[in-house]
């Protein structure tokens, strides 16, 4: 018998250790967010919960090790399967749930060209996706700019005729972000719960840029 609160709370401690040095747009807030919102997926797309809950506690736990890497690019999803799977065997579980929590993990980003397959994958994609919009979008969006050096408003001038894969922070703020890739973020999930909840976001998210349109031209 698997006691899984007891490896969930080991899985917790460990994420936990692994986010100890990352950055706040990616801290172990981050985790607890997407697991919440994973969680929440997972019961209403009958998804299996306890491979959910594994994944999203060990969906990023390689981005620690991204900036000691060197020129090599950001692949943290990658990462954090190499990490994941000797923890994940050292607990005793079986293989197919390590390998529908390490397939989750994987397949996790956007960037990649990967495609979730599974439910629970499903689950994991669009919970943290939705850590990306509404009021914690913006409050994550700022942060990551802060951390950059980037300002609060640009123009659309200031971007344009800038390829929108070019993700070079010289040319980012959550204007331009908002435009080539956060407004159709709604539309882009995997799970009929996800696209209801990110509708909500979508809007709170779309309200707060047009306010600052009218603030930074001194019209509201």
């Amino acid at each position: 018998m698997i006691d899984t609160a007891a490896i969930l709370r080991a899985t917790r401690e460990f994420s936990m250790a692994r986010h100890a040095d990352t950055a706040p747009c990616h801290d172990f807030s981050h985790v607890e967010r997407v697991l919440a919102t994973a969680e929440r997926l997972a019961l209403e797309e009958g998804a299996d919960p306890f491979v959910v809950s594994l994944a999203a506690l060990l969906h990023d736990i390689g981005r620690g090790l991204e900036p000691r890497l060197g020129p090599l690019p950001d692949r943290h999803e990658e990462l954090s399967v190499e990490i994941a799977g000797p923890f994940l065997e050292a607990r005793g579980l079986p293989r197919s749930v390590i390998d529908a929590v390490l397939d989750a993990i994987l397949n996790h980003r956007h960037r990649r060209g990967r495609t979730p397959s599974s439910i629970e994958a499903k689950c994991l994609y669009d919970a943290d996706k939705l850590d990306s919009l509404g009021a914690v979008g913006v409050a994550r969006a700022y942060l990551w700019l802060g951390e950059h050096g980037r300002s609060v408003h640009y123009t659309a001038e200031s971007w344009a005729g800038v390829d929108p894969a070019n993700n070079a922070t010289e040319n980012d703020s959550i204007q331009r972000e908002w435009q080539i890739k956060l407004s159709g973020l709604k539309d882009a999930l995997y799970t009929e719960s996800g696209r209801a909840l990110a509708a909500g976001r979508h809007e709170r998210m779309r309200l707060f840029l047009a306010d600052m349109e009218l603030e930074v031209r001194g019209e509201a």
